[in-house]
This record gives C-alpha cells, sequence and structure tokens, in this order.
C-alpha cells in the first residue's frame, strides 16, 4: 500500500507565492490593493442604496398622505360649489 500525503492548501499556496518572482509578487499586491478600493467603493455604495431606497419609501408615503388630503379637499369643495350655483341661478 501506498502511503497517504496530506496535501495542505495553505502550504501550496505559500510555496507558490514564494517561488514567484518579485516583478509578478509587485503587480499581485497591487492587484489586490486595487481590488480592496474596489470592494469597499461597492459597499459603500451598496449602502447609500439602501438609505436611497428606505427615504423613498418614505418619501412616497408622506405623497400618498398629501394626495388622499387634496382629494378630500376637492370633495369639499364640489360639495361647497354645488350648493352655492343654484343659489346664484335663481338670481
Amino acid at each position: 500500500m501506498e502511503p497517504s500525503i496530506a496535501i495542505n492548501a495553505s502550504e501550496i499556496g505559500k510555496s507558490m507565492f514564494a517561488n514567484l518572482p518579485p516583478q509578478l509578487v509587485g503587480s499581485l499586491s497591487t492587484l489586490m490593493t486595487i481590488l480592496k478600493a474596489v470592494g469597499i467603493v461597492f459597499l459603500i455604495y451598496l449602502i447609500f442604496l439602501i438609505i436611497k431606497s428606505i427615504t423613498a419609501i418614505r418619501t412616497n408615503s408622506i405623497i400618498k398622505k398629501i394626495s388622499r388630503n387634496v382629494e378630500e379637499i376637492n370633495q369639499k369643495l364640489d360639495l361647497i360649489v354645488k350648493k352655492k350655483i343654484p343659489k346664484a341661478s335663481k338670481k
């Protein structure tokens, strides 16, 4: 029987990173820095979208409430106008 060899992925990764040429390591570290910055910007954008959607929901509820109030006022004005029109036509 063959002896079982335990392969540790972190050891393989470390050995691969250690054996890379210095130019490639420098470009990889630059790439990692860029990816971190992009990730931070993406998280900030997600937070902005969440806050924007919350404020949009609040704004829409306020607009609906104002719309209902305007409809009530229109109905009341219509009743007032209907009451005054017959009086004006009797003259």
